[in-house]
């Protein structure tokens, strides 16, 4: 009985443990059931196969039952809230569909009939049932997108609005409906009024700052009681740095002071202003907090904060070193601390004189406060409640200055002012001598010292330092240092050195740099310096100062070359007899100048020392014995300015001197023997020995005759003797006869020359060709001109061509021939002349008969064009006229030249579309006149161009020019439908903008174009012609007299373009694969669809909807401006409904339909106004304090369009605890955009509800 379900219960879900064992048998019992029960054999299961098949679809293993449920259920809810929505926007748009009636008839037949196929366990539904709930569920599709009325449709619409209340705005957006009605920006502002007791206090009214340091222990606050005697007064601190506030209530002793004071200060029991002096403590932002009189009542009181700040502090940071050099940045800051925005007042001291500045406005970076905009007696409005800016902050102030002037410095910090005007003043005892010393963190001194200076003197890139080689010098420094400051010489020089070998072109260092250093203990003290090379100073420093390098800096050092000499020497004749007196020794130097030579003589056998001091480089010196005899020199030792004392050694530094020959002559030739030309002077060289002046004597001997010559005053060594034109041939002999010197002595000569003159001068002339100097020849080929040469070859030819330009300009050329019947060879035509010719040794002459030789081209083959009818000639060639694409055309070509003829030629075809093509020909012609055949297959245009031309005796090159001939081939013209098979839909009445039949038409415009019309109703169909067509498209528009309601057909008949091509025919032009489908299109004609308004009014607001009636066939497209904005928007059902969203102008200017596809003009404009909006107190919450008695002005400012109505309320002020309570509701009128009331009760006023001319607003709930 444990086992059966309970009575009334269902039945539980037969839901599998998952991982547990399959049940077994009896066996898989423990041991003590098998003691105690027998074994059953297993009955066979014969609804097996019927359980399986009643297992559900999906395994109760991968999804339990409850949960196949569940989502079961969950899915017809989706279902359901859908089928709501659809039925929401068949209400808004208040009409109904057949269409999603059917769809949901088939959902729910789908759902109701597939559920129980899932065998869910529980929804296993019988078919009887199912029948049922779908015919229920037919009814509730039929009622509800038939839009059948029920009395619970307003209760489920606003259950639906809660969760979705969105509709379609005019622009085209979904907008909530909720947000633009309850707009909370509509009703703004609100304004507070307190009563206040007739007592007041006030806490520091004067705004006086205070500050906390080390010698101001307490801040005295002063607070003023007017009228009042306090018995609690509650001070509000607010920590400058925790912003956190702090309550402090004065104690009994100070509340009895305040009393005393009082009761003192009040003559006839009248009461005054009392002050009393809190002492604070601590710094931060004091405010009265509560103040309550001897009745308990709290006393009027004004509450500008007072604030208690650190006092500024300022210091000198730490410097380095106390130490500069002039020209060094003071290098120092100066520590401000306060409350920004600081100033600090701060002096220099140099040498005595003092100098004052200022820092203004420090503050940190990206920091602002309101103290830099407010003056001291407008803090009464900083009463933010974070006051971060109060703060004390520490700003560095950097003191980078240059140090100008050697000497003593002093900074020092005079005075620092915070930006509540707080000011700490620090004295010096020059301001007040009674004052002590100021501390060491407000001065800071400095010594500041000079700089040394150092220059070279005495060397520089132009004036070198020279020093032999080893030897050492000292680096030419100048050290100066100036100033007040004691003259410390010592210094430290450091400089760059680069040897001689590895300085750059311009002199300057090269890639090797090294560095020197020299530490100087006075500035006599100079670096000494050896190796050749270029120094730099670069740096100088003295005291730990670095100095100034003024120029010169560089010195170049230089070892000279050591010195050289080297001697030429000749003797110096006597006037006697052919007796020397001497030597003439001619030096050449090297090395520094002065130098000083010393020397041996050795005359017949006795040695002395000579010496002698040269200035220059270059020295004659004459070397003349005072003895007669040999004479020998040996020139021993040189030194000049850098070397002393340099050894000669070598025989080219001895000496001798020697005895001269007679006088003698000599003719200067190889080998006594020369050529001569006839009628040539002859020239020859003789060589004179002796003492000048000489008499030379001569002789020419020819055919056995002589002729004598002579010569006197010869003054020179050498002379030229020159014969006179030798104009007989033959053998000819000079020879000299006697010579005499100065001394008078006739020396007899026997040396002679032997002149071979030639009998005849060379020639040179033209041969001929055919008895003839004239020939024809092949042009650019080489032409060989027979010469006629005599004399010794090889010849030089000198020639010009007579053609090539006038006569004083001609180019004359050279050309050798070694063969006196050899050839001239040119390359040009013309007429070659012969100007001169020289052989192997003589100049000849020219036969002038036989100088000149002609030369000329075959003329090269010509083409042309035949300027036959339709053919014209143009700058860049020949034009044929332009034919029609099939048509026979053609041209013809004149040739010239030597036949038999080859023409080259080249068709090159640019298609109206697409690439072009390229068709090379070639042809032969044996007469002067060839006809061209005109392609004209397609169209295009064709360009001819004749590449080359050959005759029999020229192949073509380059020299041809190509010759061009164009031809236009037209296309026949053809126009189709740019859109074949579609059909046009037109209204009856002629639209603006309307398209027409785009029609595509290829050819030269302009075009013709005939159109035939059918009606569907007419057996004889209308032609049309349109007007000329210029362009190569083209919208076909048929007036609408020619059009009938209803469809027709329209076909193009016929074409013809503005070449006078005509297409073929349509019959012909169609493809078998073309239908009439594609080569006509189909023309509607409806009426036009329209649009009503379903209310007449046209003023609108914002939040209003604003709804249309269409007629025509659904769907709809309507086009509206709003704003000066196009906007199009559809419709499906015959109604047009939108909520105005903003304000403006909202105009509807055109409609269309489904059906026609018409765009009908339509002016239907409405005014949207704004929705009324007002505020109050400038839209903010606003609270005054005012006495009994007294009257605020409440302002009230509207938005819309007058006259405004609003109504507003007067509640209690909010108090912590308790609700506001409505004490009273006003309604008011104002034809103005603002209105101004006075109020004199306390309480809280706002505005519950506006309305204007054309909108009645809601109440709305204003939040605080």
């Amino acid at each position: 009985m444990s086992g059966a379900p309970p009575i009334g219960a269902f039945p539980q879900t037969p839901v599998p443990r998952r991982g547990a064992p399959p049940p077994r048998g009896p066996s898989n019992s423990n041991g003590s059931a098998k003691k105690n029960t027998s074994t059953l054999p297993v009955a066979p299961q014969q609804g097996a196969s019927s359980a399986a098949r009643s297992a559900p679809v999906i395994p109760l293993h991968i999804l339990d039952a409850p949960t196949q449920r569940l989502y079961a259920f969950g899915f017809y809810v989706a279902l359901l809230a859908w089928k709501f929505y659809d039925w929401g926007q068949l209400v808004e748009e208040n009409t109904e569909s057949f269409w999603l009636f059917l769809k949901w008839i088939a959902i729910d037949l789908a759902f109701l009939f597939g559920l129980p196929e899932l065998r869910i366990p529980w929804l296993e539904l019988s078919q009887p049932f199912v029948i049922v709930a779908f015919f229920f569920h037919a009814l509730f599709d039929w009622a509800l997108m038939f839009n059948i009325g029920f009395p619970w449709q307003t209760w489920i619409l606003g259950f639906i609005k809660v969760f979705y209340d969105r509709e379609l705005a005019i622009s085209e957006q979904h907008v909530k409906m909720s947000s633009i009605l309850h707009n909370s920006s509509l009703i703004m502002g609100r304004q507070i009024i307190n009563i206040l007791p007739e007592g007041s206090a006030v806490l520091n009214p004067e705004l006086h700052p205070f500050c906390l340091g080390s010698d101001r222990r307490t801040a005295p606050i002063p607070i003023f009681f007017n009228a009042t005697i306090p018995v609690e007064v509650e001070l509000i601190r607010t920590d400058l740095e925790t912003n956190v506030q702090e309550s402090i209530k004065l104690t009994r002793v100070q509340i009895r002071d305040i009393e005393r004071k009082a009761k003192r200060e009040t003559p006839d029991g009248v009461q005054t202003v009392v002050q009393f002096d809190y002492p604070a403590k601590k710094p931060g932002a004091y405010q009265l907090g509560r103040v309550l009189d001897e009745y308990k009542l709290e006393v009027q009181r004004k509450n500008p904060q007072t604030f208690v700040v650190p006092c500024p502090k300022a210091w000198v940071g730490p410097a380095s070193s106390p130490g500069r050099c002039v020209g060094d940045l003071s290098d120092l800051s100066l520590q401000v601390e306060g409350t920004p925005p600081l100033k600090i007042k701060y002096s220099r001291m140099i040498n005595g004189k003092d100098h004052s500045f200022h820092f203004q406005s420090l503050q940190p970076d990206g920091f602002s406060s309101p103290l830099s905009t407010v003056r001291s007696t407008s803090l009464m409005g900083l009463d933010d409640e974070d006051i971060w800016w109060a703060r004390s902050h520490r700003v560095p102030v950097g003191l980078n200055e240059s140090m100008h002037a050697s000497g003593e410095w002093q900074y020092s910090v005079d005075e620092v002012v915070d930006g509540f005007g707080n000011t700490v003043k620090y004295e010096s005892p020059i301001e007040d001598p009674e004052a002590k010393p100021k501390a060491k963190h407000l001065v800071q001194n400095f010594v500041v010292k000079e700089r040394p200076r150092v220059r070279l003197e005495g060397c520089d890139l132009r004036n070198p330092l020279k020093v032999a080689k080893g030897d050492t010098k000292e680096l030419p420094v100048r050290y100066k240092i100036a100033g007040q400051t004691p003259d410390v010489t010592a210094h430290t020089l450091n400089w760059h050195f680069s040897p001689i070998d590895t300085l750059t072109e311009s002199g300057d260092h090269g890639d090797v740099v090294s560095t020197g250093s020299y530490n100087a203990k006075n500035a006599k003290d100079r670096p000494k310096i050896s190796a050749p090379g270029l120094y730099t100073l670069k740096s100088v420093s003295a005291s730990g100062c670095e100095g100034e390098i003024q120029e010169p800096s560089s010195c170049l050092l230089l070892n000279p070359l050591e010195p050289r000499v080297t001697l030429r020497s000749e003797e110096i004749p006597d006037t006697c007899a052919g007796n020397s007196i001497g030597l003439r020794v001619d030096m050449d130097l090297i090395g520094t100048p002065p130098f000083l030579v010393r020397y041996d003589v050795i005359s017949n056998g006795q040695r002395r020392s000579e010496r002698v001091n040269i200035p220059g480089l270059r020295y004659q010196m004459d070397l003349i014995p005072r003895i007669a005899g040999h004479h020998k020199y040996i020139f021993t030792h040189i030194g000049d300015d850098i070397y002393r004392g340099q050894k000669l050694t070598g025989n080219e530094y001895v000496l001798e001197q020697d005895v001269k020959p007679a006088a003698a002559a000599f003719i200067q030739h190889s080998t006594g023997k020369m050529s001569s030309c006839l009628a040539d002077e002859v020239t020859a060289d003789i060589l004179l020995l002796g003492d000048a002046p000489f008499t030379l004597e001569w002789e020419i001997i020819h055919d056995g005759k002589r002729r004598q010559h002579k010569v006197t005053d010869i003054e020179e060594n050498s002379y030229q003797i020159k014969t006179a034109p030798l104009t007989q041939g033959g053998e000819y002999t000079l020879g000299l006869t006697s010579v005499q010197d100065k001394r008078g002595c006739r020396n007899f000569l026997q040396d002679e020359l032997k002149i071979s003159v030639r009998r005849q001068s060379p020639r040179a002339a033209f041969g001929q060709v055919e008895g003839k100097r004239k020939m024809l020849a092949v042009e650019g080929s080489t032409v060989k001109l027979p010469l006629r040469l005599t004399g010794e070859g090889p010849w030089k030819i000198f020639y010009t061509n007579v053609e090539e330009g006038p006569a004083e300009n001609l180019r004359v050329l050279e050309r050798t021939v070694r063969n006196d019947n050899g050839f001239l060879d040119i390359k040009g035509r013309g007429t070659y002349q012969i100007t001169d010719v020289w052989d192997k040794q003589c100049h000849g002459v020219v036969d002038q008969k036989a100088s000149k030789f002609e030369v000329d081209w075959f003329p090269r083959p010509e083409m042309s064009v035949s300027l036959t009818h339709g053919v014209s000639q143009v700058d860049s060639g020949f034009v044929v006229e332009d034919v029609c694409e099939g048509d026979v055309s053609g041209f013809e070509v004149a040739l010239k030249g030597t036949p038999p003829y080859t023409v080259e030629y080249e068709i090159r075809h640019h298609p109206l579309q697409g690439s072009g093509s390229l068709s090379k020909r070639k042809f032969d012609a044996s007469l002067g006149k060839e006809s061209i055949q005109a392609d004209t297959s397609k169209a295009g245009l064709y360009t001819y161009k004749f590449t080359a031309l050959e005759d029999n005796l020229y192949s073509s090159d380059r020299h041809f020019k190509p010759l061009v001939v164009k031809q236009k081939v037209n296309r026949k013209p053809s126009a189709c439908f740019a859109k074949p098979g579609q059909t046009f839909k037109y209204c009856k009445s002629e639209q603006e903008n309307e398209d027409g039949i785009p029609v595509t038409l290829t050819g030269v415009p302009p075009f013709s174009l005939e159109v035939e019309i059918k009606h569907q109703s007419a057996a004889v169909p209308e032609i049309y012609r349109t007007p000329p067509i210029n362009t190569h498209t083209y919208e076909i528009r048929i007036p609408r007299h020619q059009l009938r309601l209803g469809t027709q057909q329209i076909r193009i008949r016929d074409v013809k373009d503005g070449s006078g091509c005509h297409s073929l025919p349509i019959s012909s032009s169609l493809s078998s694969s073309t239908t009439p489908s594609t080569s006509t299109v189909q023309v509607q004609l409806f009426e036009a669809p329209t649009i009503y308004p379903l209310e007449t009014r046209t003023d609108y607001c914002v939040g209003e909807r604003i709804s249309y009636t269409l007629s025509g066939t659904p769907p709809f497209e309507v086009w509206y401006t709003f704003d000066g904005a196009s906007r199009r928007a559809k419709s499906p059902t015959t109604s047009f409904r939108r909520v105005a969203e903003a304000p403006g102008e909202f105009t509807i200017t055109s409609v269309s339909d489904k059906a026609s596809e018409c765009r009908a003009p339509v002016h239907n404009t409405k005014t949207i106004h704004p929705m009324p909006a007002v505020r109050i107190s400038k839209g903010k919450v606003v609270r005054v304090d005012i006495h009994e008695g007294g009257e605020v002005e409440i302002l009230f400012e509207f938005w819309g369009t007058p006259p405004f109505e609003f109504t507003y309320t007067r509640s209690t002020n909010a108090r912590k605890g308790q609700r506001s309570v409505v004490l009273e509701t006003r309604h008011e009128v104002s034809h103005e955009h603002s209105k101004v009331v006075r109020a004199g009760l306390e309480g809280t006023y706002e505005v519950v509800a506006i309305k204007d001319k054309y909108w009645m607003g809601k109440e709305e709930e204003h939040l605080p």
